[in-house]
């Protein structure tokens, strides 16, 4: 019997490494070009097993299901009720949930960033993604919060490039924020 070298994750993150090549950062051509490979891949009842555990900046539970040193596909529990502050990344990134329901806000600073602490945002999408659903926050817009809204609810993030080493988490009721390093540079 010949084995089979299918390996969904790897030929996601091909697909993905290809639409990236073929759309630079144009973010309306990367969601679209996104969404039949993590479909495919978003459909395998499996994928909680296939990672490799990495440590979350903000989630108890984190894996990589690929990483190249480039492209990054990353599987973690949103925890239910817990409010992830609104934070930037410096780089596009992908929320896509894998299951579960997920509140998400992506925001818009609409100070000039002189006046350091300070920060006024003003949200610019605030809706809630379903399972299957995806977001995509770049800059000057990466500045984004969320909360699971289910016990098992699950997220996959794409990530081409590293974040940046220090990033703001704001308080936009205050209309503050703080500057933190991150647990993982990528």
């Amino acid at each position: 019997m010949v084995q089979s070298t299918e390996n969904p994750v790897r030929e996601c993150a091909a697909a993905l490494v290809d639409a990236i090549g073929r759309c630079g950062n144009d973010v309306d051509r990367l969601r679209q070009a996104f969404k039949a490979p993590m479909a495919r891949l978003m459909a395998r009842p499996d994928l909680l097993s296939m990672g490799i555990p990495r440590q979350g900046n903000n989630v108890a539970f984190s894996q990589y299901l690929y990483y190249d040193g480039q492209l990054s596909i990353l599987l973690y529990q949103v925890p239910k009720d817990k409010p992830i502050p609104a934070h930037d990344h410096g780089i596009w990134e992908t929320v896509f949930v894998y299951r579960g329901r997920l509140k998400h806000v992506v925001y818009q600073r609409m100070d000039d960033g002189t006046k350091p602490g300070f920060a006024d945002l003003k949200p610019v999408d605030d809706r809630v993604l379903e399972q299957g659903d995806m977001a995509l926050v770049a800059p000057p817009h990466d500045i984004h919060s969320f909360t699971g809204l289910t016990d098992e609810t699950f997220g996959i993030t794409v990530v081409n490039g590293a974040y940046k080493p220090d990033r703001h988490y704001y308080n936009p009721t205050e209309k503050t924020y703080q500057v933190k390093g991150q647990l993982n540079a990528r």
